[in-house]
């Protein structure tokens, strides 16, 4: 899913822990976490084509053709627990869930986006343990084409 797909829904999804809660700071916290984990997409971005600015290569938001490595390091269901677990207690009680099901309702659309991605693709370990290989990370539709762009 596009950026703007995600600023849309972490609104959403901002409005109801409003709603739920009536909490503006855990609101605003949920909006934000559903869509600034795509931040780390610069990570990929750097490591495919340095520090020099191309926004077409940017968008096209598969650095993983060029760098043969799929980094990614927020878009992981691993991060769900960590925002689970941190936010303890009854007060952080809004936090805990508005931004927990803002960052499972980001992977659950990217995931649903890009079917030609290996189920296991948004997680960081299985992305650590392949040594974020794209080849061994994502499916072979992924492999070929690479096969075919060399």
């Amino acid at each position: 899913m596009r950026t703007f797909g995600h600023i849309i829904t972490s609104a959403g999804v901002g409005c109801l822990s409003y709603l739920r809660y009536k909490s503006k700071p855990a609101a605003v916290a949920t909006f934000l976490a559903g869509w600034l984990i795509d931040l780390d997409h610069l990570v990929d971005y750097v490591k495919a084509h340095g520090w020099k600015p191309n926004w077409e290569r940017f968008a096209e938001a598969a650095h993983e053709k060029y760098s043969g490595k799929l980094y990614l390091p927020l878009h992981s269901f691993e991060l769900l627990a960590v925002f689970f677990i941190f936010f303890k207690g009854p007060k952080k009680q809004p936090y805990r869930v508005g931004i927990t099901v803002s960052i499972l309702t980001h992977l659950v659309l990217d995931q649903k986006c890009n079917p030609d991605r290996h189920p296991l693709t948004y997680f960081l370990t299985h992305r650590i343990r392949k040594k974020f290989n794209a080849a061994e990370i994502l499916q072979p539709s992924f492999v070929k084409a690479s096969k075919r762009r060399h």
